[in-house]
């Protein structure tokens, strides 16, 4: 054993160069395992705790909502929700807001408007009032009884500062009592505040209110803001009560992140057990769950794509590596020789290869780990790892230690394999053996199941990404070597007709000798390997960019929860000077289909006349927005007329029958949007009634909704009815018509137009005072008809649709018709759903026609914004904007994504390095044992210069083929990989699909930087070999 020892020493002295480049070949290999195994244990937890603290609020609150409590139990509801809340979300700091809002009263005080019409209001109480209103005149509540009011319920009570507010008794059984209030401040709501969850969404009144306890509409006014103290410690009753607790997420760690989304899943069930009877109902909602829950997935995700990265690293490792055994055991043939002679067995070479191979093992691991660590934190400090908050310092851990060791010691074990394997009798090194048709059967099952995995991701399925991509490269370059033999050999014969020496000479030499094909393995593998990470991360940054915008659908979105206002797209156009839609995006029904697999389809509606400019995401072949938008846009925009300021009203029924009318006009902006303005119901006497002041705007649509004030005999009445509205320039273009419930009690609705006023005539059939209203409809458009759409090439398979097709959707509560007029891959705004596009003007008289004068929209959408739109639109606090920049930053900078670009890019500096060193082995083992050849070729008088020649000629013979191979090996792999290794950031296919992509440009650059560098090593060692080459040398080695 000492002997041996000994004899290890000796040869580590003696072939030192050649054990450091095999040295080195190792620790490359290791350092890219541990970076990558750094990458997904380190990095993907960090990563989880960035999403924690970079979460949007919305996404982590977590919100409890209570409905029907009793006075006496209004106080104990909300402690004790509050504490289940706070428990809930420890070991994390939070803070807790509460509001809440009374059951309804009536309000006596209200001005009577002569029709008996009910009047009601309602307390309410929101803990951070400051932060959501302002102050217009007067102070906050403090003390009991105190309250302040909405600028608009101000104005139409006509109440001021110090005004003492009568509130009658509640309107339920057992009601509570009624109470006064004093009016100390008036305030007006601020968008993007949480007044949407306002009984009246912060309008401070409707006059057609539904309190659900009648058909008939009242008027409604409210609410009256008290300090939360005072409403939940009075005797009102709290009809809506809502906690949301924030927890405080900055420093979350892994394990408490996964403790409070466990605690927060069961939070519904033990709000439950603690009220009890004491709430008609309860719920806990919160996103954080699902948030987290996303976050992991995409972690896992990109844990399988790196994966697949470091073993195509490991392989690319351990074929430099066969090929450096190969060339160490030629160089000891003659001391193996010798030792044989001496008696030495195979079992201690075996010994003596596997010693060696340790203490490299051991050397580079001890090297790759801190390199590997060093890497990491440079990686992280680059782009964009450091943009997604993932930038650290240089440290180790267990698992990246255990994967460097592993790594180490496999890639080792080749050596030893290569030293005791028998020398091959064939001559060729894999491409005889068989290996590389196993190899090819392996890829092709491997891409198989790739193309065959599901639209979801599956354990099965991260295998095959993390396996396939290795397996096609390395049977890529194998069959690419079983094609290269055949060519050298070509290329042989036909050198021999040559007159000179220099080309025969090096065809003859790549061609017969055994070692050029396990160097061409290595070239080809490492060229391939290259060329696929760089297309690889070209085509996932171009399926990013390509999700972003069909996701977002347009360049910024502003998603609403309250309806428009009138100025608000004004607004917005001033912030982002760019083409503003009005737009919808929701779920509908279809007839009686509401969706397969939990997804309802989705309707999405814009300006479709603006569609090149407002739509992203690619369309279908030989289609482009601007002609799918040209089918369904209106011939005609709706123009309506000016509203004056004075505007009145009057009316008229005959038959003996009292009539009373509820106005409400569309208002038409300058982007589209229609906005109503209701006026209060008014008998039909005659007499001119002031309409309440209205938004700037143009008259589009007036709905009167008619009911019967006094007795009818119970065979009904007819009366003809005609009201008068003093709008002038209105236009023979106006069409009338009765609108559901009952369009059958109102027949020969017509409208009439002068220059100072618009008329509207029709015969009501009334069957008493309960009866319910008939609505009267004048527009300043026709009958739309079917509204033409675009569908979805998935909405077109689920229904079997195909152009032509008549359909019905549900928007809202109103039917309307539809007729398919194209069918494109993917709408805007839904990818990959079952999804209709249609034009939002149609639309809207679509469902004006159906009675609801609602504009159906809850968001906005804008083209080509100014670079500073974002900011500017946010501080008009309308909503939640959403950019297509910044969507495709998330999805290629997030957090739990951000280390698969980081590990494509380690990919081809890796091959680059492990490539030059395989060059440099071969070429130096090679024109070392073919030192006597060179010196024999001296002495027969061949110059230095030929001889150059001959050695670069011979050895561009053997780079050149496999590395032009390589990179068609990569680009097959890119075309035929990449697309379903590349997931979603929920892990399933992405949408749209994905394109593969070649960057050709730096593809040129990466094979012209790989072959000058080979090119270069091989110039370096011909040119040293060809200077030592002369006749002593052959009289001393001969």
């Amino acid at each position: 054993m000492s002997a041996l020892i000994a004899l290890i020493g000796r040869r580590a002295r003696q072939q030192w160069p050649l054990l450091a480049a095999l040295l080195a070949v190792v620790a490359i290999g290791a350092t890219l395992l541990g970076t990558c195994a750094l990458l997904v244990t380190r990095t993907g937890g960090q990563a989880l705790e960035v999403v924690a603290a970079r979460a949007d609020p919305d996404n982590t609150r977590v919100t409890a909502f209570t409905v029907d409590i009793r006075g006496k139990d209004v106080r104990s509801v909300a402690d004790d929700t509050r504490a289940l809340l706070q428990t809930t979300l420890d070991p994390f700091a939070s803070t807790t807001a509460a509001r809440a809002s009374s059951a309804i009263r009536s309000l006596p005080s209200a001005p009577a408007d002569g029709n008996g019409t009910a009047a009601e209001t309602y307390l309410a109480a929101v803990e951070d009032l400051p932060a959501r209103a302002q102050l217009l005149d007067g102070r906050w509540p403090q003390a009991k009884g105190e309250a302040v009011i909405l600028e608009s319920t101000a104005r139409i009570l006509d109440l001021k500062v110090g005004a003492r507010v009568g509130l009658g008794s509640e309107l339920r059984q057992d009601p509570a009592p009624a109470l006064d209030v004093t009016v100390v401040g008036i305030a007006r709501p601020l968008a993007g505040t949480g007044w949407d969850r306002d009984p009246l969404a912060g309008t401070g009144y409707d006059f057609a209110f539904q309190d659900g306890r009648t058909a008939q509409p009242v008027h409604a006014y409210g609410p009256f803001l008290v300090g939360l103290d005072d409403l939940l410690d009075g005797a009102s009753t709290v009809d809506r009560l809502e906690i949301t607790a924030r927890p405080d997420l900055s420093h979350a760690s892994r394990t408490d992140l996964d403790a409070v989304a466990r605690a927060v899943t069961g939070a519904d069930r033990r709000l439950d057990r603690t009220l009890g009877e004491r709430v008609r109902i309860q719920r806990v909602e919160s996103f954080l769950p699902a948030t987290l829950r996303q976050a992991r997935e995409q972690q896992r995700v990109t844990a399988a794509a790196v994966l697949a990265v470091a073993l195509v690293g490991c392989v690319l490792t351990a074929t430099a590596l066969a090929l450096a055994g190969r060339l160490t055991a030629g160089v000891r043939t003659g001391e193996t020789g010798l030792l044989s002679a001496l008696g030495v067995s195979r079992n201690q070479f075996a010994l003596v290869a596997a010693a060696e191979a340790l203490a490299l093992a051991a050397l580079a691991a001890a090297i790759a780990v801190p390199a590997s660590a060093g890497l990491h934190s440079w990686l992280t400090h680059r782009q964009p790892l450091s943009g997604a908050g993932l930038a650290t310092g240089a440290a180790a851990n267990g698992p990246q230690v255990a994967a460097v060791i592993a790594g180490a010691l496999a890639l080792a074990a080749v050596l030893v394999v290569m030293a005791v394997r028998p020398a091959p009798t064939g001559g060729q090194f894999l491409v005889r053996s068989g290996v590389d048709v196993l190899l090819v059967a392996f890829a092709v099952v491997g891409w198989w199941q790739l193309t065959a995995q599901p639209s979801g991701s599956g354990a099965r399925a991260d295998v095959v990404r993390v396996a396939a991509p290795a397996l096609l490269l390395t049977a890529g370059a194998a069959l690419a070597l079983r094609s290269a033999v055949p060519v050298l050999t070509a290329v042989d014969r036909l050198a021999r007709r040559s007159r000179g020496l220099a080309l025969p000479l090096a065809a003859f030499e790549a061609a017969r000798r055994p070692h050029t094909v396990a160097a061409g393995l290595l070239i080809a593998l490492a060229c391939a390997a290259g060329t696929f990470g760089t297309a690889f991360d070209a085509t996932w940054q171009r399926s990013q960019r390509d999700q972003a915008d069909l996701s977002v659908g347009t360049d910024l979105a502003l998603r609403v929860a309250a309806p428009p206002s009138a100025g608000d797209g004004a607004a917005i156009g001033a912030a982002t000077g760019g083409v503003v839609s009005p737009a919808m995006n929701r779920g509908i029904a279809v007839g009686q289909w509401v969706g397969g697999g939990g997804a309802a389809p989705r309707l999405v509606a814009i300006d479709t006349a603006r569609s090149a400019a407002l739509l992203r995401g690619r369309g279908g072949e030989n289609q482009s927005w601007t002609r799918v938008g040209a089918g369904l846009s209106p011939e005609i925009r709706a123009a309506g007329v000016p509203v004056p300021a004075d505007l009145t009203i009057a009316g008229t029924a005959t038959g003996g029958v009292e009539v009373l009318a509820t106005p409400r006009l569309l208002l038409q902006d300058g982007t589209g949007v229609r906005t109503p303005c209701a006026g209060p119901a008014f008998p039909l006497d005659g007499m001119p009634h002031r309409f309440p002041s209205c938004a700037p705007g143009h008259l589009v649509a007036v709905f009167l909704s008619l009911i019967s004030s006094g007795p009818v005999g119970e065979s009904g009445t007819l009366a003809g009815v005609t009201v008068t509205l003093s709008v002038p320039g209105a236009g023979p273009d106006w069409t009338a018509f009765s609108a559901p419930p009952d369009p059958q009690m109102l027949t020969n609705p017509a409208v009439g137009a002068t220059p100072t006023t618009l008329t509207m005539t029709a015969d009501v059939q009334f069957y008493g005072f309960y009866d319910g209203a008939r609505t009267l409809v004048a527009t300043a458009f026709g009958n739309p008809g079917p509204v033409p759409v675009a569908v979805s090439a998935r909405f077109a398979s689920d229904l079997k649709a195909r152009v032509g097709s008549r359909l019905s959707l549900t928007v809202g509560t109103t039917p309307v018709p539809v007729v398919v007029t194209s069918v494109v891959p993917s709408v805007p705004g839904a990818p990959g759903a079952a999804a209709i596009l249609a034009d939002i003007d149609l639309l809207s008289r679509a469902v004006i026609r159906g009675g609801d004068p609602t504009f159906p929209m809850d968001a906005w959408w804008v083209g080509h914004p100014r670079p500073d739109a974002p900011e500017r639109v946010a501080d008009l606090h309308l909503g939640t904007v959403v950019t297509r920049a910044g969507e495709a930053a998330r999805l290629t900078g997030s957090p739990p994504r951000a280390g698969l670009p980081g590990a494509l890019r380690l990919l081809v500096p890796a091959a680059a390095l492990l490539l030059f060193a395989g060059v440099a082995l071969h070429v130096t083992f090679d024109l070392r044992a073919r030192a006597l050849e060179v010196a024999r070729l001296r002495g027969l008088g061949v110059s230095r210069r030929e001889i150059r020649t001959v050695l670069l000629g011979q050895h561009m013979a053997v780079l050149l083929p496999p590395l032009l191979a390589g990179a068609l090996v990569g680009a097959l792999a890119t075309y035929g990989v990449a697309p379903p290794m590349i997931r979603s950031d929920t892990g399933a296919v992405p949408v749209p699909p994905v394109v593969p992509l070649w960057p050709w440009g730096h593809e040129a650059i990466l094979v012209a930087l790989l072959l000058a560098g080979c090119l270069l090593a091989v110039t370096v060692v011909a040119t040293f070999q060809s200077r030592q080459a002369d006749a002593a040398r052959l009289r001393v080695t001969s």
